[in-house]
């Protein structure tokens, strides 16, 4: 990670106006609350908060196919709002391929992501560009 990406990943914390309006993820109700109720990650700026998003599609456009993939996103909401939607941001954490839609069964491939998020919940050393040394990286979803 750059140092300008480094320094836009605390944005949240050090440039967002509080004016009133919902432009931004940090805007809502939910990450207040989400700061109240958890201090220690909100203390730390770094501390990752995620998005996750998921929707299937038929990747042969033919509505007689009944093939399906689902695609599922992982978004940054530490980034400004002219980056944290915008694809060179988004990862791709996994797709579900099959002959129809996950449905119930959604949380067998979710498993992985899953136990990676709770480690990173715990924290992992991380090297901080802009500081340049190393600290405890957290993310939580949101």
């Amino acid at each position: 990670m750059c140092s300008k990406t480094a320094t836009n990943m605390r944005w949240h914390k050090e440039e967002l106006v509080d004016d009133g309006y919902l432009r931004h993820p940090a805007d809502s109700k939910e990450w207040k609350d989400f700061d109240k109720n958890f201090p220690s990650f909100a203390s730390d700026a770094r501390s990752v908060r995620l998005g996750l998003a998921s929707d299937g599609f038929n990747p042969f456009g033919h509505m007689s196919t009944s093939y399906s993939i689902w695609p599922v996103v992982i978004v940054m909401y530490n980034l400004p709002p002219w980056m944290c939607m915008k694809d060179p941001y988004m990862i791709t954490s996994m797709l579900i391929p099959g002959p129809k839609a996950p449905g119930n069964d959604i949380d067998v491939y979710l498993q992985p992501l899953i136990d990676e998020l709770i480690e990173l919940w715990g924290g992992v050393e991380a090297y901080d560009a802009s500081t340049k040394r190393k600290f405890t990286l957290k993310a939580a979803l949101l």
